[in-house]
């Protein structure tokens, strides 16, 4: 093997690396923004908050997983160090199998989590704005929510207008109207977004789990090139000119 092509493999390689702590640090932040985006919204229960820290939680493991397996690989190769380079090599194995492993339970479970946000939110109306024990705090949360969505109820603002359940309110409130302000619910020419608060949930949340496998599924690939060409270095680990380059 040349010098330059030697040369070429080993500054790849570390490049790979860094790129790949880069990649845990990004895993770092989505879960850190998924978090603060649904934070006020878990305070009351309109979301059960284990809808979102599980997920969460996934994101925080990883990121951490592909931070020290970008080290261990960088150290492989300063240190010309073979058992590194076979550490290095079971850690990336564990992250394709993990980041395999997520994607499939993404699929297998947003119906679940979609049902479970569609329940949630759809009681929360009801218990927020009960006529008989009303509840301030999810009333705050749920409030919250429609602002920062613009969305209103669970499934629109019929939610408010035609409830089963008695309700506080017979209009839906002013964290519903298309321009908010304070008494903008009782106007004679009151507009309130028409999406329910189900579908902009589930539309933020499946715009942060497609970021992830977005970014999961090019850096599988890179990772499955990178296993390749290690399996090959600790293979020829005995030629000593082979090991200084994984």
């Amino acid at each position: 093997m040349g010098k330059f092509v030697k040369g070429l493999v080993k500054t790849i390689t570390m490049a790979f690396n860094g790129v790949l702590a880069i990649l845990g640090i990004a895993f770092l932040a989505i879960g850190g923004l998924l978090a603060a985006a649904f934070k006020e919204y878990t305070n009351g229960e309109v979301i059960k908050v284990e809808l979102i820290w599980g997920p969460v939680a996934g994101l925080f493991v990883l990121g951490f997983w592909l931070i020290i397996t970008s080290i261990c690989g960088i150290l492989a190769i300063v240190g010309s160090n073979p058992g590194l380079a076979k550490s290095y090599l079971v850690l990336l194995c564990i992250i394709v199998v993990v980041e395999i492993a997520l994607a499939v339970c993404f699929i297998v479970y947003k119906q679940p989590i979609n049902k479970a946000i569609d329940e949630a939110i759809g009681s929360t109306v009801n218990k927020a704005y009960s006529s008989v024990n009303p509840d301030m705090s999810l009333q705050i949360s749920l409030d919250t929510l429609q602002r920062d969505l613009a969305c209103c109820g669970n499934n629109g603002p019929n939610d408010y207008t035609n409830s089963s359940s008695p309700l506080t309110i017979k209009t839906p409130p002013d964290s519903c109207c298309v321009k908010f302000r304070v008494g903008c619910s009782t106007t004679t020419d009151a507009k309130f977004n028409q999406r329910g608060c189900k579908v902009e949930v589930d539309s933020l949340i499946t715009k942060y789990l497609n970021a992830i496998i977005s970014v999961g599924s090019v850096f599988a690939f890179m990772e499955l090139i990178a296993i390749a060409y290690t399996c090959y270095a600790v293979k020829n680990s005995e030629d000593e000119d082979i090991v200084r380059f994984v």
